[in-house]
């Protein structure tokens, strides 16, 4: 795996290796993912060369196809990071944001903020508190590691639902810093709705896709679009271009309403996609989720229940009649494994800290069965 390096004063914007760019500025040196040849930025099954889409998650090619409100909510970086390591005592990251700093169901951290882990030499990850400031630049500041912990690397994980206009990385100009490179190892592609996207996470590191990728160690993709993840061809046309290791559809939660989505398009648009999936792929395993809120359990209100558990049963039929059919390799991952409870979400249907945690360890336990895969 190849890697861009900066070591020791560097003047501005001075080429190393033809690759690295690197910025002195108030006495720091800054490192910034768009100014690089070198593939830097990670969890993005595309990597676009025009710098107006360069953090969006999708092809540019690609936009003529899609809906608008899927392009748009593509331009959101959720689930994508950089992974670096360095041996400075400080780091620094300033970024400017294109959209709106917070939701009505997100706070602004889990909206619009980065978000710093480490990985220890024993693999184990460890996150790591910033002072912050949201300014027209918004900064971020990391200090006092842990000096007994020994940092094999580090993990910037960037906003979920919302877009840098520029990012930058700085440490002391007399520090080491290496930013890893893209590999072109498989990953797990992974299509949904606003719950994969990341609402209602606290922190962009406790997306329960961002968990998933720590827990699992292996690269993931986040195709999650709030509102907008509705088992569209376009959409599998584009994860039947990826290297993957492995597909999931979790797209339950956007198709629940009866009046939009009846009963038989809900099955058309499954079987459709995951026979598209495995002509393209027919080795590659394929995972359906059932809605995470189907269960009585997770709140009083039954006319939002019912709905959840009504979606679940439709794909639980359809899965049972694809395998019928002769479908292999196509697994199916419950409400009640996932195993929400009414402190699991923020409204009946968003994860709150604790239903990320619960939906990723759901995730973890059918994934390394299904690949085969221990802890």
């Amino acid at each position: 795996m190849r890697s861009i390096i900066f070591l020791g004063l560097l003047a501005p914007f001075m080429m190393l290796n033809q690759t690295t760019y690197a910025q002195t500025d108030a006495g720091l040196k800054w490192f910034n993912p768009r100014l690089n040849t070198a593939v830097t930025l990670k969890g993005k099954a595309w990597q676009n060369t025009d710098s107006a889409n360069y953090y969006n998650r999708l092809p540019v090619v690609a936009e003529k196809d899609l809906r608008k409100e899927v392009w748009n909510l593509a331009k959101n970086t959720a689930g994508e990071y950089i992974d670096f390591t360095t041996n400075a005592k400080k780091i620094v990251v300033k970024y400017q944001l294109a959209g709106t700093k917070s939701l009505d169901n997100m706070p602004t951290l889990g909206v619009s903020g980065v978000d710093l882990y480490a990985q220890d030499t024993e693999n184990k990850w460890h996150w790591i508190k910033a002072a912050y400031s949201y300014k027209d630049t918004v900064t971020y500041s990391y200090e006092n590691f842990n000096t007994t912990v020994s940092i094999k690397k580090f993990r910037l994980y960037l906003p979920l639902y919302n877009t840098p206009k520029w990012l930058k990385i700085g440490v002391a100009a007399n520090a080491d810093f290496v930013a890893e490179n893209v590999d072109d190892q498989p990953v797990l592609v992974f299509y949904g709705t606003s719950i994969m996207q990341g609402a209602s996470a606290s922190r962009p590191g406790m997306a329960w896709l961002n968990i998933l990728g720590r827990q699992l160690n292996q690269p993931v993709i986040n195709l999650g679009f709030s509102g907008n993840g509705r088992l569209e061809a376009p959409l599998i046309d584009l994860m039947n271009q990826t290297n993957a290791r492995l597909f999931v559809l979790d797209c339950q939660p956007n198709l629940h309403d009866k009046n939009v989505y009846p009963a038989e398009e809900i099955e058309k648009r499954i079987t459709s996609s995951v026979q598209s999936l495995k002509a393209k792929h027919p080795n590659i395993p394929v995972l359906l989720v059932e809605h995470s809120s189907g269960l009585p359990s997770v709140n009083l209100d039954s006319a939002l229940t019912a709905r959840y558990i009504w979606t679940s049963q439709i794909l639980n039929n359809t899965f049972q009649k694809l395998r019928k059919s002769g479908i292999k390799d196509l697994y199916l991952l419950t409400a009640k494994e996932i195993g929400f409870t009414d402190d699991s979400t923020i409204d009946g249907t968003h994860p709150n800290d604790l239903g990320m945690m619960q939906y990723a360890d759901a995730y973890e336990k059918v994934i390394r069965k299904i690949l085969n895969t221990k802890r």
